[in-house]
């Protein structure tokens, strides 16, 4: 069932990719406030990878393939953007965009693989602690994901002005 309200006005421009991140976010939404953080934290690093590709397909730090599935991983992606040294944002007044959606990734890890997964004949993490990781890898990941894509926004009206002078 859809978590998103169709719009008052209509979309410009690619309707469906903006219906698609609505529903995306809706669903981000209720999934924090119902305690469904694996969903939100799903949602969040598609948000943040779609955003990165955008931004390295145009720059020609990579090729579009034939299939969605054969872009990087998000690990290879935050490299490549790395490399690119684009206009520099804060996130919390000290870590680069880039060092936090990196740091975020590495909990991200975390909370996708840290309630099941263990050295063999050892016990995981309580799941009270997962959860602690779960939920903190969500509420980062909303603020990472809505800084990336402002990012973007940022960075596209930057290029456009350019290219035009």
């Amino acid at each position: 069932m859809k978590k998103s309200e169709m719009p008052k006005t209509p979309p410009k421009g690619n309707a469906a990719k903006y219906l698609s991140y609505r529903e995306a976010w809706a669903r981000i939404k209720v999934a924090c406030q119902e305690g469904f953080y694996l969903e939100a934290i799903t949602l969040q690093e598609s948000i943040i990878t779609d955003r990165l590709i955008s931004y390295l397909t145009v720059v020609g730090e990579i090729q579009k393939p034939t299939e969605v599935h054969q872009y990087p991983s998000f690990g290879k992606l935050i490299q490549l953007w790395k490399k690119q040294n684009p206009l520099p944002i804060e996130v919390g007044g000290q870590t680069s965009l880039q060092e936090a959606v990196d740091q975020w990734r590495i909990l991200r890890n975390q909370a996708v693989h840290g309630m099941v997964k263990s050295h063999p004949g050892t016990p995981t993490v309580p799941v009270d602690d997962f959860l602690a990781v779960a939920e903190r890898a969500a509420h980062e990941g909303t603020l990472l994901a809505k800084t990336v894509s402002e990012w973007c926004r940022k960075i596209r009206k930057y290029q456009e002005k350019e290219n035009y002078l």
